[in-house]
């Protein structure tokens, strides 16, 4: 067994893609191996967030970096990191997952002991914040995966039932691997399930390691929830596609079963334009249902808008008449503060002419007149009654 703390060299492959959050737990997970003759290649698919700026902030020889000016898509940074390994072994992970501390030596001992060409462990699932996830969806298919593997102990029959290395970063293999099976093809969501029944394909040894040596971590933005329909589509596309090599032990048989993938294959298309028709015909009679209501709610609503037109006009008209009576309580109310001040003009100057004319009455010269000219009074009076 050759001395794993120093050689040979491993090549650990990192693509990244706005995961800031999550990139320097995943970069700190790999530089901080037991295992420690180990080089890092991440590169950075034109991240949009802070992605970058993280990968700078580490001074350590064996990080080597590189960035997109484009984003290229994850097969094609995955070829790239591949074509850029130095190693004699190759780890991938993905740079928001992260590794147990003794992973790399783990499987190495693994790959060195069972003579495998690639290995793969139990993962546990953590969520955005690092935590474990005990309970999800994801969980369960990966329990039923391993079920499979330890009752059969056949990695075609546990392949064929689903991945059970379920992501990239769960793969740990010779570079004699990559030289048999190639790169990554251009899939969206089942690129490392492909690549891997190509190495079955290949009659590469497949290994497991029954140890928690990988978080995976489930996150908003995560390809596996993305769109279930197409990545479902996209796996049965390429389960038909490689079935024949998969199963068929001689020319006879893999010819029988290109006939049955093509036969599949029909099948999935009737069945898509079956769906595409019933889905149609449901429309229609939805649309046959809706029409006729679609129609009354427009006669409802230009009946209403003729009673709001109508109103709007009849607020038109009793506004224009309270703008006439309120300019005609204007004029009065102008005329009725005239008069008012006029009377109280008046008011005060009768005021006055009583308190002068009391003033006159009380004085002196005022009796003495009354007296002097009293017979004149007198002498009017008679003659006015005699008249």
């Amino acid at each position: 067994m050759p001395n794993i703390y120093t050689s040979p060299l491993v090549s650990v492959l990192m693509p990244a893609y706005n995961h800031a959050p999550y990139v320097r737990a995943a970069v700190e997970s790999v530089l901080g191996q037991t295992y420690g003759n180990l080089e890092l290649v991440v590169i950075d698919d034109a991240s949009m967030d802070e992605t970058w700026e993280v990968l700078q902030s580490f001074e350590d020889a064996r990080l080597r970096r590189y960035r997109h000016d484009a984003n290229q898509g994850a097969h094609a940074t995955l070829n790239e990191a591949l074509g850029l390994a130095r190693g004699e072994f190759v780890a991938i992970i993905n740079s928001d997952d992260v590794f147990a501390p003794d992973r790399i030596a783990a499987c190495l001992e693994t790959l060195h002991d069972t003579d495998a060409d690639l290995v793969g462990s139990d993962i546990v699932l953590i969520d955005a914040a690092g935590e474990p996830v005990p309970e999800h969806w994801w969980v369960r298919a990966f329990s039923d995966l391993k079920r499979v593997w330890i009752e059969t102990g056949d990695w075609h029959a546990t392949m064929l039932h689903g991945n059970v290395f379920m992501t990239t970063s769960n793969c740990v293999f010779r570079r004699s691997w990559l030289e048999a099976v190639g790169d990554f093809r251009d899939l969206r969501y089942v690129l490392d399930y492909e690549w891997l029944l190509r190495g079955l394909i290949k009659d590469r040894r497949l290994a497991w390691l029954d140890a928690p040596l990988l978080h995976y971590r489930l996150h908003e933005s995560n390809t596996i929830s993305e769109r279930p329909l197409a990545a479902n589509l996209e796996c049965a596309a390429m389960l038909r596609a490689l079935a024949p090599q998969l199963l068929g032990a001689n020319a006879l048989e893999r010819m029988r079963l290109e006939h049955l993938a093509a036969q599949w294959a029909r099948i999935e298309q009737y069945q898509g334009e079956i769906w595409a028709t019933l889905r149609h015909e449901a429309l229609a009679a939805k649309e046959a249902e809706l029409f006729p209501l679609i129609a009354d709610r427009d006669a409802l609503i230009a009946e209403r808008d003729v009673w709001i037109a109508e109103r709007d006009q009849l607020i038109a008209r009793q506004a224009e008449w309270i703008a006439d009576r309120d300019r005609w309580i204007m004029e009065r109310d102008g005329w009725i503060a005239e008069r008012d001040a006029r009377i109280a003009a008046d008011e005060a100057a009768l005021a006055l002419c009583r308190e002068e004319n009391a003033l006159l009455e009380a004085s002196t010269s005022y009796r003495l007149g009354r007296r002097l000219t009293a017979p004149v009074r007198w002498l009017r009076g008679w003659l006015a009654r005699w008249q």
